[in-house]
């Protein structure tokens, strides 16, 4: 397959995916749409004036983001609704069918039962906010879902540059620059509990960024894959772009210090974008 505009760009540039990931989030609101989405996902005309002003009050709260999601052969069938929570020990999903979307109105999320978090996998093919997203997250949708995942096609990732991207829940890793010849060997690392291959790899949504890419640091230093094999201590701001982060792991504390730096290469951060400078984490 030809990459396509950003992704393309991206590649040539040689920028690193450490540290890309959606940062400081570990609450997921997952709405089924299967209307066209509009390029930014609370303008979709399919969801009434009340639905969008409720979501707009739920993504109040710290550490949330809403995703839309579809899955071809569903239109006509009741949309769903799920919150998926990846704090502590025993991440937790909600669930819900709509008869309507203005059933969200009135719903309580403190109140919304919950259970326990079987996994789910977003690949973002939202091709109306970049073409990249659309051309290379079909594919791998596609590809994932034959592994006998439950995957779901989502709206905006973030880095169209990066495409195709995916995200999988309840422990909110992130992954780019998948094509549909990795599903195979992703998917069962995945299933076997590791993170798969470290340059495939943005980062874990729920720290910020730094410690996303200090985690990768880590990871390669150690040649650790298991996903739960490392646990994050704190993360120190040294200056205005340098940090200090500490994690345990079974081979003891592992401090890591790094730097963000412009690599002198550029790219648009999207289709049809200007050429930005292209920076990343250094460590030392």
């Amino acid at each position: 397959m030809v990459v396509p505009g950003c992704s393309a760009a991206s590649l040539e540039a040689g920028e690193s995916l450490a540290g890309t990931a959606v940062e400081s989030v570990d609450r997921w609101l997952l709405l089924e749409v299967t209307e066209p989405w509009a390029p930014k996902v609370l303008q979709t005309q399919a969801l009434p004036e009340t639905v969008r002003t409720q979501l707009s009050r739920w993504l109040e709260a710290p550490r949330s983001r809403l995703q839309l999601i579809r899955r071809p052969g569903r239109s006509g069938k009741r949309p769903l609704f799920m919150t998926i929570c990846s704090t502590g020990d025993r991440p937790q999903t909600s669930k819900l069918e709509l008869g309507r979307y203005e059933e969200l109105v009135d719903l309580d999320l403190d109140a919304f039962p919950a259970g326990p978090s079987e996994p789910i996998c977003l690949v973002c093919v939202h091709g109306r906010r970049d073409r990249c997203c659309g051309v290379l997250g079909s594919a791998v949708f596609r590809a994932i879902q034959s592994q006998g995942v439950d995957t779901w096609q989502t709206s905006h990732l973030g880095g169209h540059r990066f495409a195709a991207c995916a995200l999988w829940l309840p422990d909110g890793l992130m992954y780019g620059r998948l094509r549909a010849e990795h599903a195979q060997a992703w998917v069962a690392a995945r299933r076997a509990g590791d993170v798969g291959e470290l340059d495939l790899f943005r980062g874990r949504c729920a720290y910020d960024r730094p410690t996303q890419a200090a985690e990768i640091v880590v990871r390669k230093r150690l040649g650790l894959r298991e996903a739960d094999g490392i646990e994050w201590l704190a993360t120190e701001v040294t200056s205005e772009s340098s940090w200090e982060a500490r994690f345990r792991t079974a081979s003891g504390e592992q401090r890591v210090r790094l730097r963000l730096e412009e690599t002198g290469a550029t790219r648009p951060a999207s289709c049809g974008g200007e050429a930005e400078a292209v920076t990343e984490f250094v460590e030392g």
